[in-house]
């Protein structure tokens, strides 16, 4: 089977990087290729788009490549592309759209952070802080500051029993729980005037239909 197919587009070529193939034998195809096109085509630049499906090149190996084409100046990569990801960005990725589960006792003076949206079933103790990057559920009991939207993303919800807060806040939007009276099981959102609000928690289904389906699926 070839290790290295060649397509025609109208902005250029799309080269076809095996990877299932070892990277030495495709690395040896695609010089092979390049001397032949460079022989049968015009004294015009040409632009490459390679693509290396579920391989993703490390440096080393996109030096490789990039020095391969290098011997042939008529001839530019656009554009290397590949169906996967980084390990990192790809877990971080994940942990952004995972739900947690944080549980135990947050003490005075402690932080506890998520990546994503969070379901607390613990103790937030006054003076502590519990944030996520998501939206927060509460189960447990909530004495002190409660963050979600903590990266500012101002879609984030808060809900649950938040009446004993002293502080919530969602993305730049802060309330002071202490100087109003907030249901027991409520749903606390930033509104289209960009004001932090509460309501009933039924109407997440209708304000974030998205995050209800989220939850169902649980």
């Amino acid at each position: 089977m070839e290790t290295v197919i060649l397509k025609g587009r109208k902005d250029g070529f799309e080269l076809m990087l095996a990877d299932w193939a070892d990277f030495d034998q495709v690395t040896a195809d695609l010089e092979a290729l390049l001397v032949q096109l460079n022989q049968d085509t015009s004294t015009e630049r040409v632009e490459f788009s390679l693509e290396s499906g579920n391989r993703l090149f490390d440096e080393a190996q996109a030096a490789t490549i990039t020095q391969i084409f290098d011997r042939f100046p008529r001839f530019t990569v656009r554009q290397l592309h590949s169906n996967v990801g980084p390990t990192a960005e790809l877990k971080q990725r994940f942990l952004n759209q995972a739900i947690h589960l944080g549980g135990g006792i947050i003490r005075s003076g402690q932080r506890q952070a998520f990546n994503g949206d969070v379901l607390f079933s613990g103790t937030l103790h006054k003076d502590a802080v519990l944030e996520a990057t998501g939206s927060v559920f509460v189960l447990g009991e909530i004495h002190g500051l409660v963050i979600a939207g903590s990266d500012g993303d101002a879609s984030a919800v808060i809900v649950g029993d938040v009446s004993q807060a002293t502080q919530i806040r969602i993305a730049d939007s802060v309330d002071i729980i202490a100087d109003r009276n907030v249901a027991g099981t409520s749903l606390s959102y930033v509104n289209d005037l960009h004001i932090l609000e509460h309501g009933d928690a039924a109407q997440l289904k209708d304000l974030r239909p998205r995050l209800f389906r989220k939850m169902e699926e649980m």
